[in-house]
């Protein structure tokens, strides 16, 4: 019961970061946390060393933890770590792709078209990343994507409003999915390339002006 709420506040407290409800260099409070959830501090302690291991979070000695800032090129080594990750694993992804797999990949973008609200979009973001990625079976790269996906979410899904890059994003999208099906490998990855790279820009514009 106990891993259950503290998977479940880690869960809460990643959506809260992902929207923005905490600044970067911002405290979290381990009383106000688990007052608000109605959970003790036990759970609410690991959430938040969960979070730090995942590089969300920073402890500061004897102070507590605190939203990790991140610079102009922290945000472009890590989108340069996901371009040659992702794209190496959706080089190999690609021939391995088969019926099934792509029309997985399909009705997941077709409900992400259909997204209304920045928590769907986000989930459906993830999810699409993840089915085009899946035939080349590549779980330890992939929980790598995963952590440097947390840590450039929130720079802009926090501040995304409708129609907020969300044609580039679609078109962006379905032109990998037709590359997918032509088995085209290297055109793929050259779109996965540019798609960052898009991402990448409006993280970027969502950093604080110093």
């Amino acid at each position: 019961m106990a891993r259950t709420a503290s998977s479940a506040v880690t869960q809460l407290l990643r959506q809260s970061l992902d929207r923005g409800r905490w600044s970067s260099g911002e405290a979290l409070r381990q009383e106000e946390i688990a007052a608000e959830f109605g959970v003790s501090r036990v759970p609410v302690r690991e959430a938040l060393f969960q979070l730090q291991a995942e590089g969300l979070l920073r402890m500061v000695p004897n102070k507590g933890m605190y939203v990790r800032t991140l610079s102009a090129a922290d945000l472009h080594e890590l989108f340069r770590l996901r371009a040659l990750i992702e794209g190496d694993v959706l080089r190999e992804a690609v021939p391995l792709h088969e019926a099934a797999s792509i029309n997985r990949l399909e009705t997941v973008q077709a409900a992400l078209d259909k997204a209304r609200s920045v928590d769907d979009w986000l989930a459906g973001d993830r999810e699409f990343h993840e089915a085009l990625h899946a035939p080349a079976n590549r779980p330890e790269s992939m929980a790598i994507v995963r952590r440097l996906r947390f840590l450039v979410d929130r720079f802009y899904v926090a501040r995304l409003k409708p129609g907020t890059r969300a044609q580039g994003w679609h078109e962006e999208h379905h032109a990998l999915i037709r590359a997918v099906r032509r088995r085209h490998a290297k055109a793929a990855a050259k779109l996965l390339q540019a798609h960052l790279a898009e991402t990448e820009r409006s993280a970027l514009a969502a950093l604080p002006r110093s």
